[in-house]
């Protein structure tokens, strides 16, 4: 938990906005179709990454594609434009994330156990995500899931593409709100020559239009969980008619085994008194790291914005972002990686190699039972 706690509350957070806020810089002089597809281009490859999600890239267009097409669209023209780019984008990136990423990866055995593609949970959101139309839970699913888990795990079971997206275009009621949220920061710094405001109202529509995005979010993950317990409940022989993937039932039996192999190599009776210590000094390291991260977290990172830029508020250093507890921070993160990791973990496995090694040749051994005998007899 505290590794995905640093990845996402440094890059998919502090580093993502560092980013896009060097990108909007970069294209401010540019013409629409050249921004147009930086941004597409960009949006692609950030909906690629699992822990990005897709309200900063939305913002993002907001305030890039307004800020550049406004001059030969007009303000309202511009933001509507931003809004279409902005569902195409979504839209294409889910088609890349089914069709190209996880239909690729449904025929890895692996990859079908990692997902946990007999449990039922899985199995419910497959009924939920198979209903023919829009219906509102599939809706609830296919918003207000995780981007990219919930595109790439359509693939790997399998499902139609254009049934997946259609359900998906109900995205604009996120889409919307957040792009208006980052069209309102870009109207909030424009001025008059003689530097009052040209737009003294867009700080309020922006807070206004950031409510309706975070309570839109906030709707569809609440809709989200609750189709999926619903169908758990409700449609329980559904679920049962999908037949189970024998490949991967018979790798989680091999899973189980070698888990429980593990537990009895890595029993704290069993490990050496130096393992003991990097495991317990990696947990307080990364229990400092989280909690400097999470109390102190003024204290770590400098503010920063979208709006923002790298030269003037980063003294043109992007890692300036970082401040020295921060620094301490992270130092802990990598010291309690390395000691869980490279100590523990390569000590862990060996063990259990070993282990399996010794049942395995236990069984070879093993003499046959009368009854055994007479069987292959």
């Amino acid at each position: 938990w505290g590794i995905g706690y640093v990845f996402l509350n440094v890059l998919a957070s502090k580093l993502t906005t560092v980013f896009l806020s060097w990108l909007i810089e970069r294209t401010s002089d540019m013409d629409i179709p050249a921004v147009t597809l930086i941004v597409f281009g960009v949006g692609m490859v950030l909906f690629m990454l699992p822990p990005i999600p897709g309200l900063p890239i939305y913002l993002t267009a907001g305030i890039v594609l307004v800020s550049v097409g406004m001059t030969s669209m007009g303000l309202v023209g511009a933001i509507g434009y931003a809004f279409g780019v902005s569902l195409v984008l979504k839209l294409c990136a889910c088609s890349v994330q089914q069709a190209l990423i996880g239909a690729q990866l449904g025929g890895n055995i692996g990859i079908r156990q990692l997902v946990s593609i007999n449990s039922e949970g899985v199995r419910a959101m497959r009924v939920v995500l198979s209903d023919r139309g829009m219906t509102a839970r599939k809706v609830a699913v296919l918003v207000g899931g995780p981007d990219w888990p919930v595109s790439v795990l359509c693939g790997i079971l399998g499902l139609d593409l254009l049934p997946v997206l259609v359900g998906t275009i109900p995205v604009v009621a996120l889409i919307v709100p957040t792009v208006l949220c980052g069209s309102f920061a870009y109207m909030g710094s424009l001025e008059n020559e003689d530097g009052s405001d040209l737009y003294p109202w867009s700080d309020t529509m922006g807070a206004v239009a950031s409510a309706f995005s975070a309570g839109a979010m906030f709707y569809f993950t609440l809709s989200a969980a609750g189709a999926v317990k619903s169908t758990l409940a409700n449609d329980q022989l559904q679920i049962d008619a999908i037949p189970m993937d024998e490949e991967v039932a018979e790798a989680d039996a091999a899973a189980q085994k070698k888990a429980s192999v593990y537990g009895q190599a890595t029993s704290w009776h069993n490990v050496p008194i130096l393992v003991k210590l990097c495991l317990i000094l990696s947990a307080l390291a990364m229990m400092g790291c989280v909690y400097l991260l999470v109390l102190f977290n003024a204290q770590c990172f400098r503010e920063y914005d979208l709006m923002y830029t790298i030269r003037e508020h980063l003294g043109g250093k992007w890692y300036n972002i970082v401040l020295p507890l921060g620094q301490w921070a992270l130092g802990f993160f990598v010291v309690s990686y390395l000691l869980l990791a490279g100590v523990f973990e390569a000590w862990a496995k060996r063990q259990t190699a070993k282990a399996l090694r010794e049942m395995e040749s236990a069984e070879e051994t093993t003499p046959l039972t009368a009854s055994e005998a007479a069987t292959y007899a």
